[in-house]
């Protein structure tokens, strides 16, 4: 095997990968039980009122 076609073939392999993902990214999904939507987005709820820790940086200064 010629060694141009190592070196050539990530060109080729990369694109089909991502258009791979892509499509099955994209896929059409079943219906979900209402159950499990509600529950999601609780979820998310939580996450948004979640406090922001501070960095550790901003909270030594503050106590010095």
């Amino acid at each position: 095997m010629p060694a141009w076609i190592l070196w050539l073939s990530p060109v080729v392999v990369a694109p089909l990968l991502a258009v791979l993902w892509t499509v099955w990214a994209a896929r059409p999904r079943g219906p979900v039980q209402a159950l499990e939507t509600v529950e999601q987005y609780d979820r998310f709820r939580a996450a948004l009122t979640a406090p922001v820790p501070q960095p550790q940086h901003a909270r030594r200064s503050r106590a010095s």
